[in-house]
């Protein structure tokens, strides 16, 4: 499934700067939102924009405000990370240390909701959502990150933090959190037919389709 959609949703996500916007804002709305509803809501955002009835609420406002501002930075920060060569030999976490940071910069985005992003633009780290940490017996601490330290030693061990997040996405593997997910969607949805349906519509809500 991942290898199919997830990829395709790279494509999209990494073709332009307002295409990566739109993939950073369904992941804004899938905030405490069923997965059924986010096309719809992607699609309202499209016509709407701020007006969006949808982005009421002051958080996704202001990842929507903050992501239309910058959104070609984004882009030109993103498609240099994807396409350096890393100064390390493992240049998976490198890169997605380099995204991470990058993400989280965008207000509203958690550390879960960043690992999403990368998810879609990069196949690289994850969303490490509740139903993945119940499934995969994850403590739910590995989640927690400050975005407002102000001192050397917050940001130390903010990048202790997001550097063990990486490692577990990886471990269990980017393409396995995405199918597992779709999977227990379908399972406890009735009206999914299946994980892949689950899965397709990723790209389909980004393509209007």
């Amino acid at each position: 499934m991942y290898n199919i959609h997830g990829k395709a949703c790279q494509d999209f996500a990494q073709e332009n700067a307002d295409n990566m916007a739109l993939v950073i804002m369904m992941v804004s709305l899938s905030i405490q939102q069923s997965w059924l509803k986010i096309g719809i809501q992607v699609q309202d955002v499209i016509l709407n924009g701020a007006s969006s009835r949808f982005l009421t609420w002051k958080m996704k406002q202001d990842t929507y405000q903050y992501v239309q501002a910058n959104k070609h930075d984004l882009y030109h920060d993103m498609m240099n990370i994807i396409e350096m060569e890393a100064p390390c030999n493992n240049s998976r976490q490198y890169k997605a240390l380099c995204l991470m940071e990058t993400f989280l910069k965008i207000p509203g985005l958690n550390i879960s909701k960043a690992g999403f992003v990368c998810q879609l633009v990069a196949g690289l780290v994850g969303c490490m959502d509740s139903w993945n940490l119940k499934y995969y017996d994850i403590n739910p601490n590995v989640t927690q990150f400050n975005k407002k330290v102000k001192t050397k030693r917050g940001e130390v061990n903010n990048i202790k933090k997001l550097t063990k997040y990486i490692s577990i996405c990886h471990d269990i593997g980017t393409d396995r959190l995405w199918d597992t997910w779709c999977n227990m969607i379908a399972a406890n949805y009735k009206e999914w037919r299946s994980g892949n349906e689950v899965s397709k519509a990723h790209i389909n809500y980004l393509r209007g389709e």
